[in-house]
């Protein structure tokens, strides 16, 4: 390609004029719509929409405009910038503080999930051969100071153009603003730039928190000695409440479990949108209003209070436990076993049957509390997460530009993660049952956040909370305990007429643990209500009648 020759001023407007017609295309067609639904507006207000972005990208893209850096932050923010639009064009989804922590953490496999021929087409298109004309450039500089003044000029006429806009039609970019305020989340590179900064400065530059004991004396109350307690949480992934036949949902996604007289709670709440975020929360004794991962991070969560009090302690992950279980021993799958279940990247999460049987049939402590962290309904690629034999529902959707799908493709192949799931949670029921009747036993199952399927054009999950779909907040909380009539009743009343969320999650298993703690708070223990079910001698009944 011939050198193209032009000034610092021409670059610059030409990047800040691509910024924003194509790569800003979400915001302006977010904004010029929501002004088009208003009763009334002046066609010049709407017209100075992309003036004045042009004007706003002008200034910020003039910070990066000093020789030798112009070009290569230029590519950088321009090939940055086309993932983002890519993602926010075909899944909405915002890249805030929140998904840029997600992605962050995020291992390599999941990541290579989401790549795609569409993808990699659109990324040339958009960002690789704008890139490629960018470097191609040959940039006609001047001396130091007649630079320093065209620059000058440049971004004094485009502040005064863009303080002329915003003066004049100042009420009316107000009153939009306000109404739909999350449209500026959409806004490249500004949005991911600044929640980027504010990521680097929370992980990397503030001094190490000192490690905070909330409670330096939990007890674990064993009411009758002679009974063994073994307690199975079960942390799914991507679960949403509406895709549970437990909920009202038409297809049959809970055949497995329903001989077991399972308890499900109809209006639960996830904490966040994304795993990094509501697996730290559920597991911590802060609330969602009060949540601060840095916080959670350093101070002991639930693990650490039941691991203190005496009981015995193992996390068999799946899916990465974002810090939980650092303290308490963890058995990590491998993805690279030698398994049907595992294709180098993933493991289907049948493959956490055997350590939980293994577990089981080595019980010392008097009390157990094993967590298993699914690899669940994890997306894009929602056809990997079972095997071929569990195929219900037909026809799928076995590509990872889910987009593309029809919704009926895409429906039953998350449906068919869903089935999956209950049928390695009917296993967990079985193994737990098959134990001697002087062994009381119980499951909960809640998932970290829901997923949106391509209503109102959103998919996959991570949006602000704020924002986000009630398809990425509804989440199920399934229980399985001994069966007693009357508690069974109490609490099946309770999982149909009240809500609750992830704040729950702490204080109900502190309960179901008969763990005392400071940090112990009744009211917000779902199984107070009903007394605490594993500290009653008539909820101890046979695993084996449990399980016909």
């Amino acid at each position: 390609m011939p050198a193209i020759k032009l000034t610092a001023n021409q670059l610059l407007l030409l990047t800040s004029l691509y910024f924003t017609l194509i790569l800003n295309q979400p915001f302006l067609s977010g904004f010029i719509g929501a002004i088009i639904k208003l009763p009334q507006y002046q066609t010049l207000f709407l017209l100075s929409v992309p003036f004045l972005l042009f004007g706003l990208m002008t200034l910020l893209l003039s910070i990066f405009s000093i020789r030798y850096l112009m070009k290569p932050v230029f590519i950088v923010l321009t090939l940055v910038s086309t993932l983002v639009f890519y993602g926010t064009l075909n899944y909405g989804v915002v890249f805030d503080y929140g998904m840029i922590q997600n992605s962050v953490e995020s291992h390599s496999a999941e990541a290579m999930s989401y790549l795609n021929a569409e993808l990699l087409m659109f990324f040339l298109a958009f960002g690789v051969l704008p890139s490629l004309f960018i470097y191609h450039v040959k940039i006609n500089y001047q001396s130091f100071p007649k630079e320093l003044y065209q620059r000058a000029k440049l971004s004094a006429l485009t502040l005064s153009s863009v303080c002329l806009i915003a003066y004049v039609f100042y009420p009316s970019y107000s009153a939009v603003a306000r109404n739909n305020s999350h449209l500026t989340k959409y806004i490249v590179p500004s949005q991911y730039l600044s929640s980027g900064y504010k990521f680097a400065r929370d992980s990397l530059f503030y001094s190490d928190t000192t490690f905070t004991i909330i409670d330096a004396k939990p007890t674990l109350v064993m009411s009758e000695p002679e009974v063994k307690r073994v307690t199975v949480m079960v942390v799914g992934e991507t679960a949403r409440a509406k895709s549970f036949s437990y909920n009202g949902y038409s297809k049959a996604t809970n055949q497995f479990t329903q001989p077991y007289n399972i308890i499900s709670f109809q209006d639960m709440q996830s904490c966040g949108t994304a795993t990094a975020v509501s697996v730290p929360c559920m597991f911590s004794s802060l609330t969602r209003d009060d949540f601060d991962r840095r916080v959670a991070d350093n101070q002991q969560n639930l693990l650490d209070l039941v691991d203190l009090a005496g009981v015995d302690v193992l996390w068999i992950d799946n899916n990465g436990c974002k810090g939980v279980c650092a303290r308490v021993p963890t058995i990590k799958i491998d993805a690279n076993q030698d398994d049907p279940l595992c294709d180098g990247e993933y493991c289907q999460d049948g493959i956490l049957l055997k350590p939980l049987a293994d577990k089981l049939n080595n019980l010392t402590a008097p009390s157990t509390l094993i967590v298993l962290h699914m690899m669940g309904s994890h997306g894009p690629t929602y056809y990997k997460r079972y095997p071929e034999n569990h195929t219900v529902f037909e026809p799928e959707c076995a590509r990872s530009d889910i987009q593309n799908c029809s919704s009926e493709q895409l429906l039953n192949t998350y449906d068919n993660t869903i089935a999956y799931t209950d049928f390695v949670l009917s296993k967990v029921i079985e193994n737990l049952a098959a134990l001697p009747e002087n062994i009381a036993t119980s499951m909960l199952y809640v998932s970290d956040h829901g997923e949106s399927l391509g209503e109102s054009g959103a998919y996959l999950h991570g949006f602000p909370y704020a924002l986000s779909p009630e398809e990425q907040r509804a989440i199920p909380l399934l229980v399985w305990l001994p069966k007693q009539e009357s508690k069974q009743q109490c609490l099946q009343n309770i999982a149909s007429t009240q809500d609750f969320n992830h704040d729950y999650i702490f204080h109900s298993m502190l309960g179901l643990l008969s763990v005392q703690s400071t940090r112990y708070q009744q009211p917000l223990d779902i199984f107070s209500q009903c007394s605490s079910p594993l500290n009653d001698p008539e909820l101890q009944l046979s695993k084996t009648e449990e399980a016909k």
